[in-house]
């Protein structure tokens, strides 16, 4: 197994220093981008590879443990693969080896959290970031998993993000997210309900499926700005006129859907 930590030209050395310090000694470092350095060490057993990469993360290192032979290999290299959209956007683990020097509008992601921009649903929405971001809006994330929603808004030019989830470990995830792309300080990630939240968003996303949109539609249609707009996921094409009956009095301005997921986007009238 191969442990490959991801960092930065000036955390070479105390991710190196650090390898070494837990048996594993750094074998190559590779640059897949200007900013990004890859820390590559060789481990002969697995369990131990799994291990140490846990123990990495668990130092606030973003470090996983991957296959070697050939096979497996394979299949980790297409999960790894840099996710793009049109050439405003892409998406990508921090630590993949994939190179992303020519890559528009990067968002990286670690560990943790739910989402990486991969799921059919997840892709309908960023494709709604992606044609109807201008630049300067707030944006609410509701379940907000990984962040990458959000954190793909924050990259089209979206001036500030809330992001909510019911799950810490979500919370905690996007925190991590907003830090490995620079934006931490644009981003406030929170546990807790939509109703104590009090300000509209000019933009608010929901990628939390059919119970969770109509449970919650109250608050998601109380938190757009008048001239803002809703887009939620998650939902099947059948499902797609009833979610959008309990979204009233927004009116529908888009439907896209993707085998068989479908997205909404919704207005004010």
């Amino acid at each position: 197994m191969i442990v490959v930590v991801a960092t930065n030209e000036t955390g070479v050395v105390g991710v190196r220093a650090r390898l070494a310090a837990l048996g594993a000694a750094a074998s190559e470092v590779v640059a897949p981008s200007e900013a990004r350095r890859l820390v590559i060490a060789t481990v002969d057993d697995d369990a131990k590879a799994e291990q140490l990469a846990v123990a990495l993360r668990a130092e606030g290192e973003w470090a996983v443990a991957r296959p070697t032979d050939r096979v497996r290999l394979d299949g980790w290299m297409q999960h790894t693969a840099p996710l793009t959209f049109g050439d405003r956007l892409s998406v990508c683990f921090a630590w993949t080896e994939h190179d992303r020097r020519d890559l528009g509008g990067l968002v990286e992601l670690g560990a943790g959290g739910f989402g990486n921009g991969a799921h059919p649903a997840t892709r309908l929405l960023i494709d709604q970031l992606v044609n109807r971001v201008a630049g300067g809006e707030r944006v609410l994330d509701v379940g907000c998993g990984s962040g990458v929603l959000g954190l793909c808004a924050l990259r089209l030019g979206a001036s500030s993000l809330v992001a909510v989830d019911m799950k810490e470990t979500a919370v905690e995830a996007t925190c991590r997210n907003a830090a490995i792309n620079g934006m931490g300080p644009r981003v406030a990630a929170r546990l807790g309900p939509l109703g104590e939240l009090d300000d509209p968003f000019d933009v608010v996303v929901a990628n939390v499926g059919r119970a969770a949109i109509v449970e919650l539609a109250p608050d998601l249609v109380r938190l757009v700005a008048r001239d803002g707009w809703l887009a939620v996921s998650g939902i099947s094409s059948p499902q797609c006129d009833l979610v959008a009956g309990f979204l009233r009095p927004l009116v529908e301005i888009d439907r896209q859907s993707s085998g068989e997921w479908s997205a909404l986007a919704l207005a004010h009238p």
